[in-house]
């Protein structure tokens, strides 16, 4: 089967410390970009949106969207960085979207979802509570506004395959919150994606396990690393970080360039 392909959309970010990051990193008290991204999977049998990135209010009034939660980093969003008018530069419009796939439900993540009203969503059952009821240090970046919409959703428990053809796998990769999910995507000739989304924001976190400062359960996190670890040596899989410093070198940015 072919034509699966992938489109890594940059939507902007925020700057925040590296603290973020790595609590103990010895550059904390350094600001940083964190570039903010979302994916567009096309495959055969339809297109996916996995995370919408963060609202558009976001670009002009980000308190007036998140509250006191603004004051502790800048968002670095402009014009053309929400998902719509990103995914309208590489020719995709909203109602070419059949699936949207939820890693989690952040405000960074989540702020999209009004804009697909047509489309059928995913998310791990456990995320949807965890949203709805979110610890108190977690509760400035669950956002209701975000997700409190009347779309149809798909509440997952554990894997799922989504077109039952082995290509586009969710499985469960709680630790950054109870409920996070990341996607193996596996290509044509061989080569596959895991887009980890928050599961872990660089590469040194699961290299070394190294935990950032957004934590529900450290122990679940170290044990998703495991399984992304164990799933990209089956796969011949390369790791695409949401969050990923690096990006620029390292992230080949739609609309001009895809994986396939």
């Amino acid at each position: 089967m072919a034509g699966v392909r992938v489109h890594a959309f940059h939507g902007g970010g925020e700057i925040a410390d590296m603290s973020v990051f790595d609590p103990f990193h010895p550059e904390v008290g350094t600001k940083v970009e964190i570039p903010y991204f979302f994916y567009v999977v096309s495959h055969p049998n339809g297109n996916i949106l996995f995370d919408t990135g963060g609202h558009p209010s976001l670009i002009n009034d980000p308190r007036a969207r998140l509250g006191e939660a603004a004051d502790a980093f800048e968002v670095t969003m402009e014009e053309g960085d929400d998902v719509v008018s990103q995914l309208e530069g590489a020719g995709f419009a909203p109602s070419d979207i059949d699936h949207v796939v939820l890693s989690h439900l952040h405000y960074d993540h989540a702020g999209g979802i009004e804009f697909f009203p047509g489309s059928t969503f995913y998310a791990q059952r456990r995320e949807l509570e965890f949203a709805h009821w979110p610890p108190v240090y977690q509760r400035e970046i669950y956002l209701p506004a975000d997700f409190d919409h009347p779309v149809e959703w798909v509440e997952v428990e554990g894997e799922l395959d989504l077109f039952d053809d082995g290509r586009i796998m969710l499985f469960p990769t709680p630790g950054h919150t109870a409920g996070h999910q990341s996607m193996l995507v596996r290509l044509d000739g061989g080569r596959s994606l895991i887009l980890v989304a928050d599961a872990a924001y660089l590469p040194r976190n699961i290299e070394e396990n190294v935990l950032p400062g957004i934590v529900w359960n450290p122990d679940a996190m170290v044990s998703s690393w495991q399984r992304i670890r164990q799933l990209q040596r089956r796969n011949n899989a390369d790791l695409i970080f949401t969050h990923d410093l690096e990006w620029p070198q390292k992230t080949l940015v739609a609309p001009e360039h895809c994986y396939e």
